[in-house]
């Protein structure tokens, strides 16, 4: 019955999807949104009941999925309508973990769907009995009525966004084929939106560039993209950064933007990182703002190890994982460290209630695919997959640490993987992750972990804070300036 019942369900949705399609081809925009608006309600009514679906009916459920998400915010875009496009993009973040994750609940949040304007719920009752020589005129009434709303009504702020201390600030990207929008939200105002004319493909093929340039230590070829995507993500909320008084960014980029850090972003004489804390953000409607204590690290600490040169369980040894975790346990005393062989997964699993942070120098990879071609790998040669992560429950770790993995080994993706391990740490008990998009030297990763745990003994500071400390100290020296080093490690979180 349930079965039936979420297939029914399902069609509907996909109806109101080609209702919004047809008027959206009609320039009927106030209909299209309404119509797509419902569409994705039901699918977000559905997702807690997915697995009552049949396996053709899931694939064909989140195969529509993310146009129609997409599609809608940028028609809400279109009309200023900046509070229900940034609902919608944050129900997409959540839409791409259930593609890819399967089984994502969301939150009491998402499952309300987008929010219905009082001239929409009036509107509504009429929708399936809508004939082609009314819509035009009911279209009109319709989008007179919106214009009437006053805009803190239209753009009206959640109360758990409100949590969001001075000083930081949200930015949301989106990829359309067309152009990038960019959504930024600060505390006591109202959000924004600025759209840039770049199409999908050239913005795909500036990224890979840029991505390339800052992982090869012997190119100069940097900051010619890293000034591009500045003047493509920064440049056009640059004034609205400073009026808002901006310290922290809590970033939630879309797309193959996952693949490259924003800290790297260059306006011609500073790197972002150098004006900004920046933190990847999975979705505000996943998140908690309410403030925290500050960290009073107790570390678990594992090491890959290994000789120089060798291989180990088919992967290069990483021999200054040794003395990172070494460094790590002289700044911490209380630290525990587990090396090499004894560094297994049942070792480390063991010892999770005893500490509030996790910190593995080893190899992982988030990989395009599905969650199992992700890993994290143990000294003695133990893996576990990104799907298995949700076995650990880890309630009392504030931060978890991976300092030698990489993304989109072999191709690039959407960068749902990434998005994917910070959800799975969250999901666990987690607040905060940092990892790097791809793999740094041993030298260069140990050097900035010394720094980033001296500025996390001094105590009041977050991670993200101790994060971009190292990140500054790395650009300031002349071993470890080059982008390669320091811009390879993101935080995930919360950021506060």
């Amino acid at each position: 019955m349930q079965r039936q019942q979420n297939g029914d369900r399902n069609s509907e949705s996909k109806s109101y999807n080609n209702l919004g399609y047809a008027f959206s081809n009609l320039n009927q925009t106030e209909l299209a949104i309404l119509y797509y608006k419902q569409s994705i309600n039901i699918r977000e009514s559905i997702r807690k009941d997915i697995k009552g679906l049949s396996k053709e009916e899931q694939a064909s459920y989140l195969e529509t999925v993310a146009s129609t998400y997409k599609t809608l915010a940028g028609l809400l875009l279109k009309q200023e309508r900046i509070m229900e496009a940034l609902q919608v993009l944050d129900l997409l973040k959540v839409q791409e973990l259930e593609d890819y994750l399967k089984n994502i609940k969301g939150s009491d949040r998402t499952a309300q769907g987008v929010k219905l304007l009082d001239p929409e719920k009036a509107t509504n009752s009429q929708l399936l009995a809508i004939s082609n020589e009314k819509a035009p005129e009911l279209n009109r009434q319709l989008a007179s009525q919106i214009q009437q709303l006053p805009k803190s009504e239209i753009n009206k702020v959640p109360d758990y966004l409100q949590k969001i201390p001075q000083g930081t600030v949200l930015i949301y990207p989106l990829i359309l084929g067309d152009r990038l929008e960019i959504i930024l939200f600060s505390p006591n105002s109202l959000p924004i939106s600025r759209n840039v004319n770049i199409s999908k493909d050239n913005l795909e093929k500036l990224v890979t560039e840029f991505r390339s340039a800052l992982i090869d230590e012997g190119s100069e070829d940097y900051r010619e993209p890293a000034a591009a995507l500045y003047n493509l993500l920064i440049k056009p909320i640059e004034a609205d950064l400073v009026q808002a008084q901006a310290k922290t960014i809590l970033y939630a980029p879309d797309g193959i933007l996952r693949y490259i850090p924003l800290a790297a972003l260059y306006d011609g004489k500073q790197w972002l990182s150098e004006k900004y804390r920046v933190s990847n953000l999975i979705a505000y409607t996943l998140s908690d703002f309410s403030p925290k204590p500050k960290l009073s690290p107790n570390i678990l600490a594992g090491a890959f190890g290994g000789k120089t040169g060798e291989k180990k369980f088919g992967q290069q040894a990483l021999p200054a994982t040794l003395k990172e975790v070494e460094a790590i346990a002289s700044y911490f005393p209380n630290s525990v460290t587990l090396l090499e062989n004894a560094f297994t997964r049942q070792a480390a699993e063991d010892k999770f209630k005893n500490h509030n942070v996790l910190h593995f120098a080893t190899h992982a990879e988030f990989n395009t695919g599905a969650p199992d071609n992700s890993f994290i790998i143990f000294g003695n040669g133990d893996k576990i997959r990104l799907s298995e992560l949700t076995d650990w429950q880890i309630p009392n770790v504030e931060l978890i640490v991976l300092s030698a993995c990489q993304t989109g080994v072999g191709k690039l993706g959407t960068g749902v993987e990434i998005l994917g391990f910070g959800y799975q740490v969250q999901k666990v008990g987690a607040k905060n992750a940092i990892a790097s998009l791809w793999s740094v030297d041993d030298a260069g990763t140990q050097a900035l972990m010394e720094v980033f745990y001296k500025e996390l003994k001094k105590g009041d500071i977050s991670p993200t804070e101790a994060l971009n400390r190292a990140q500054i100290s790395l650009i300031k020296s002349s071993k470890f300036n080059h982008p390669k080093y320091w811009s390879a490690f993101f935080a995930i979180g919360n950021g506060l």
